[in-house]
């Protein structure tokens, strides 16, 4: 990935493309780790990832991209199948080869370590007053939710525009929670959802996990020292 200096990251066409897609980026990684993915839902994916330039910030999100702007209308029942297949392999079926993919199970190794992992997890989100609406009883160290925190603080940061002091407060709320708690298993996780995916869509998922967290961070702190300077 493109390095940027401080100097030069909002004036870029590389810095304006991160900000503005990065909860975008989030947002797909949340849709296809959360439910097995619909007819509509990839359709519309297809769609955006036409229309938009985020997924070429990491080598997986270009390759999910011209998968996707492969597929005939025609052919995206049968898309969708195989990948709903391949959702219930990795995750939700009897022998489900990813069946917890939550913080604690990953960085803990008894249970009372792995409730204070939750614990610290949850003082996060209760410091900031965000609350999740959990449709299908997830945990609070669940991928998804740990996704969703870093994108609502991100949209918390862009609607403080003219206010630095609360801008730097949910820079920093991001910036804390990618490197105490996303960066510490998340790479293991990608590892092993790239290794063991056979189909586009989520083999390319974890590889855009592993490029764009790490990515995120460091454009993070980029944009927290320009904006502190």
């Amino acid at each position: 990935m493109t390095t940027m200096t401080v100097k030069s990251l909002l004036d870029t066409a590389k810095g304006v493309q991160w900000l503005q897609g990065r909860g975008w980026v989030y947002q797909l990684l949340i849709d296809f780790l959360e439910n097995p993915p619909s007819l509509s839902q990839i359709a519309l994916w297809q769609r955006q990832a036409a229309m938009r330039e985020e997924l070429a910030l990491t080598e997986g999100g270009r390759r999910l991209q011209e998968h996707w702007g492969k597929l005939e209308p025609c052919e995206l029942s049968d898309e969708c199948r195989m990948e709903t297949k391949e959702y219930e392999r990795l995750f939700t079926g009897p022998d489900a080869l990813l069946p917890c993919v939550c913080e604690s199970v990953y960085r803990t190794t008894d249970q009372g370590s792995g409730h204070r992992c939750l614990q610290q997890i949850r003082e996060a989100y209760a410091g900031c007053g965000i609350v999740f609406n959990k449709l299908q009883s997830e945990k609070d160290d669940h991928l998804t939710i740990e996704l969703e925190f870093i994108a609502v603080a991100g949209e918390h940061m862009d609607d403080a525009q003219g206010l630095p002091e609360c801008q730097l407060m949910w820079l920093d709320t991001q910036i804390d929670f990618l490197e105490k708690h996303l960066l510490q298993w998340t790479p293991r996780l990608s590892n092993e959802l790239t290794s063991l995916a056979r189909t586009p869509l989520y083999r390319e998922i974890g590889h855009i996990v592993s490029e764009f967290i790490p990515y995120d961070l460091q454009m993070l702190r980029l944009l927290r020292e320009e904006l502190a300077g």
